[in-house]
C-alpha cells in the first residue's frame, strides 16, 4: 500500500461528508493505491455512530478503501496515533476534516516522496475561490490570522515546520522519532501537535520539503475570525508551547511585560497588523505564566 490517508475528527460532520467526497472524486482517478481511514473521536456513542454511517456511504460507493477506526479518548493526536497503528500504507498523509482536496494531490504527493529525498511533506493550505476576493473577509483574515492557510514564496522546497491541515509523512520517520504527543492539538492543549512533532523531526536529522502542487482549500469558518476566538487561539498556544519548552519563569515574563509595552506603542502609532500581533503575543505569554504558576503551586502543595 502506498499511501494512507487518516483523517480524524470530532464532530463536523458535514464538513467530514465534503472532504471525503472530494478524496473521493479526485484520489480515484489518480492511479495511486491508497486507503482512507477516518479516525473517529466523537464525543459520543450518538455522534460516533453518524460519523460511522458517512465513512460505510463512501465504503459501500466505492471499492472499500474506506474505512473507520473508533477513539472514544478525547484528543486529535491520540486519535490519529491510533489510526497509523491501524494504516498499511508507506506513505501516511493528514488532512482535517475542514479541508477539500485538489484533484492533482494523490498523484502529485506520490511523484514527490518517489523523486525527492524529504521524510515529509508540507502542500498548501489554500483560502478557497470563492472567497479569495472576499473583501471582509480578507479584512478579518489580515487582521487575526486565526485560520491557518500556508502558501509559501515561488522557490521555496524545503521548511522546518509542518501545518496538519495538510502533510504528508513517511512511516519510519513514526519508528524513529515517536508518534504525535497526545498531550497537545485540539481536544487536549488544542493545538501546536504539528509544530512540536516537526521540530522533532528536524532535531532529529529529518527534512521537510514543501509541494506547491499538493494543495487544499481551507473552509473559511466566520466564528474564528472573532475578538474570542482570538484570544483563545493564542491563549491555547501559550499553553501548548509551555508543554513541550518548558519554558521558565525568567523567559516567560520578560516576554509578556514586552508585548504588553509592544501593544501599547502600536496601539499609539496605529499600526494595526503589529498591533494585534502583539496583543496575540500578550495572550499567549498571559496563559503561559498562568498555567506555570498553576503548575509550580501545585508541585509544592
Amino acid at each position: 500500500m502506498e499511501f494512507s490517508i487518516i483523517v480524524a475528527t470530532y464532530d463536523r460532520h458535514e464538513f467530514l461528508q465534503r472532504l471525503l467526497s472530494s478524496i473521493d472524486a479526485c484520489f480515484g482517478k489518480a492511479g495511486v493505491e491508497h486507503e482512507v481511514i477516518v479516525a473517529n473521536n466523537a464525543p459520543s456513542e450518538a455522534m460516533a455512530g453518524a460519523v460511522e454511517n458517512i465513512v460505510k456511504e463512501f465504503r459501500e460507493r466505492g471499492d472499500g478503501r474506506f474505512r473507520q477506526v473508533r477513539e472514544p479518548s478525547p484528543g486529535k493526536c491520540r486519535a490519529q496515533n491510533f489510526a497509523i497503528t491501524k494504516s498499511q500504507g508507506s506513505i501516511l498523509a493528514f488532512f482535517d476534516d475542514d479541508v477539500e482536496v485538489t484533484p492533482e494531490w494523490l498523484a502529485v504527493a506520490s511523484e514527490f516522496f518517489k523523486c525527492k529525498p524529504f521524510d515529509a511533506m508540507q502542500g498548501p493550505i489554500l483560502v478557497p475561490p470563492e472567497m479569495q476576493r472576499n473583501q471582509e473577509f480578507l479584512r478579518a483574515q489580515y487582521q487575526y490570522r486565526t485560520i491557518n492557510f500556508v502558501k509559501y514564496w515561488q522557490g521555496v522546497t524545503e521548511i522546518k515546520t509542518l501545518t496538519g491541515a495538510n502533510m504528508a509523512i513517511r512511516r519510519e520517520v513514526f519508528s524513529r522519532i515517536g508518534f504525535f504527543n497526545e498531550e497537545l492539538g485540539p481536544g487536549r492543549s488544542g493545538i501546536s501537535e504539528d509544530v512540536e512533532f516537526a521540530q522533532r523531526l528536524v532535531r532529529n536529522g529529518g527534512r521537510i520539503g514543501y509541494e506547491p502542487r499538493a494543495a487544499v482549500y481551507h473552509r473559511v469558518e466566520w466564528s474564528r475570525l472573532t475578538e474570542e476566538f482570538f484570544r483563545l487561539r493564542h491563549e491555547q498556544q501559550g499553553r501548548s508551547r509551555l508543554i513541550y519548552k518548558n519554558q521558565s519563569l525568567g523567559s516567560i515574563v520578560p516576554n509578556l511585560m514586552r508585548s504588553i509595552w509592544t501593544f501599547g506603542w502600536y496601539s499609539l502609532v496605529r499600526n494595526e497588523r503589529k498591533k494585534y500581533r502583539a496583543k496575540g503575543r500578550y495572550f499567549h505569554y498571559r496563559a503561559m505564566l498562568q498555567e506555570k504558576i498553576k503548575r509550580t503551586s501545585g508541585s509544592h502543595g
